[in-house]
C-alpha cells in the first residue's frame, strides 16, 4: 500500500491550524503551534499548495463519545464543501459510538452543515456573550 507525504512539517501544519483558528473562528481561547501539537485531538486538514485552508478535530471525551471541534475554513475557500468533508472524515475516524459538536447560535452555515451530516439538536445554553447549540448523532 502506498504511503503519502506532504512537504510541510508537523510544526508548520500545527502553526497554520492555530493561525486559522485564531483569525477566522470566534474562539475565546487563543491557540499556538504548541497548544495544537499537545492537544489529544486528532486533526484533519485540507491544504492548497503549502497552505492549510481548512481543519477539523476529533477528541474522544468518553468511552462512547467523541467531540468534533475546531471546524474552520479560510474565508477564501468557503462554500466549497471543505468543512463538511473534514467534519465527515473526523466522524468516520472517531472510535466512539456517538459524536457531538457545539456551534454558536448565530453560525447558521455550521448548523445547516451539521444537519446535513445527520446531527440533531440536543440543547442550547449560554456561553458568555452568546449561546451555543449542542448537536449529536450516532457515528
Amino acid at each position: 500500500m502506498a504511503d503519502f507525504y506532504i512537504s510541510m512539517s508537523s510544526d508548520e501544519i500545527a502553526a497554520q491550524i492555530a493561525g486559522l483558528l485564531n483569525h477566522h473562528n470566534k474562539l475565546t481561547r487563543t491557540h499556538n503551534r504548541h497548544s495544537i501539537q499537545r492537544s489529544p485531538a486528532n486533526y484533519f486538514v485540507e491544504v492548497d499548495k503549502d497552505k492549510v485552508i481548512g481543519c477539523a478535530a476529533s477528541l474522544k471525551t468518553s468511552q462512547n463519545l467523541s467531540t468534533i471541534k475546531h471546524i474552520c475554513v479560510h474565508p477564501d475557500y468557503r462554500q466549497q464543501g471543505i468543512a463538511k468533508k473534514l467534519a465527515a472524515l473526523a466522524i468516520e475516524k472517531s472510535s466512539t459510538e456517538y459524536v457531538n459538536m457545539t456551534i454558536r447560535h448565530d453560525n447558521i452555515p455550521s448548523q445547516l452543515m451539521a444537519k446535513s451530516l445527520g446531527f440533531v439538536f440536543v440543547e442550547r445554553k449560554p456561553a458568555g456573550d452568546h449561546d451555543i447549540i449542542m448537536v449529536g448523532r450516532k457515528r
